[in-house]
Parts: structure tokens; C-alpha cells; sequence
């Protein structure tokens, strides 16, 4: 009740091949082989767990420690957002710490941010949701943007990250 389902395909389900062909995206190769080495390194580290060193144990804390903090407290929350305010050592910092986890750089990863929450779950979003799970949580990383995330993506203002210097080194 209330709803109507109309199929618009020809015989043969020509119209209904053109939309998926129009919203398929392509494949960015780069990323997917990236992706599976990281991987497989991942696995294959699993096997040296047994033989790591204490010192080891703590260099790879600190690692995640780090690269944690250049995500959430620089990229997310001091570029993204602009929660607050740092001063360049910080800004340094956060920008080596955000480089070591190996997510794009932070114009790049503030840009794609701000797009997700000014245009949330439309083809605007980089990381639409409306997509499904597995796209929205990795799925967005294998393929080119959509052209509206492309477009829209332009027209925000990223005039404070375009004159930071840290963020355009």
C-alpha cells in the first residue's frame, strides 16, 4: 500500500544495463594491490609475534600511538573540524604522525571529511553509506570518486588549509 513498483526496463533490460553501467566506478588497481600487500604482510607478520623483541613491542606501540593521534587529533579533529587551535610544532607533529599512517595527505583527508559531513549519504559523500557497509568502511578506497564528489568537493572552502603551511608542505 502505498507504493508503487514500475519497471521501466525494455525486453531485453537494456535500461536497466545502461544504470548500472552509468554507476559502476573504476577500479583504482593502485589501491587494490596496495591493500592485499599490506595484507599479506599483516598475515605474514603473525608468524614473527613469537620472535619480537620488548623493544620491538614498544616501537610499534609508540607507531600506533602516533599514528593515531595524526588522524584523530590532526587530520580529523585540528584540520577537519578546526576544533582548536596548534601552533606550528604541533602542527608538525600531527602532520608527521598523520603521514605514518599512510591515509592520504591532509588536504586530501580533510577535503574528503568536510565532504562527508556537508553532503552525508548522497553521491556527494565520499564515503556514502547508502552503498553499503563494505563500501563505506574500505570499498570507497578502490574506486575513482563520483563525479558529484568530485564537483561539490570543489566548492567548499578550504582557504584555511590551502594557507597552512604544514598542510600544503
Amino acid at each position: 500500500e502505498g507504493c508503487e513498483v514500475v519497471d521501466r526496463t525494455g525486453p531485453d533490460g537494456a535500461e536497466s544495463r545502461e544504470l548500472n553501467r552509468a554507476k559502476r566506478q573504476r577500479v583504482v588497481w593502485r589501491n587494490v594491490i596496495l591493500m592485499a600487500l599490506l595484507h599479506i604482510g599483516a598475515l605474514y607478520s603473525l608468524l614473527l609475534i613469537p620472535k619480537a623483541h620488548l623493544l620491538t613491542w614498544i616501537w610499534s606501540y609508540i607507531c600506533f600511538m602516533m599514528n593515531a593521534l595524526g588522524i584523530t587529533a590532526g587530520a580529523h579533529r585540528l584540520w577537519s573540524h578546526r576544533s582548536y587551535k596548534a601552533k606550528l610544532p604541533l602542527r608538525i607533529f600531527l602532520a608527521a604522525a598523520n603521514s605514518m599512517a599512510f591515509q592520504n595527505d591532509i588536504f586530501e583527508w580533510s577535503r574528503d571529511h568536510r565532504s562527508h559531513h556537508k553532503f552525508s549519504e548522497t553521491d556527494a559523500d565520499p564515503h556514502n553509506a547508502q552503498r553499503g557497509f563494505f563500501f563505506s568502511h574500505v570499498g570507497w578506497l578502490f574506486v575513482h570518486k563520483h563525479k558529484d564528489v568530485i564537483e561539490k568537493g570543489k566548492r567548499l572552502d578550504l582557504s584555511d588549509l590551502l594557507a597552512d603551511p604544514v598542510v600544503m608542505f
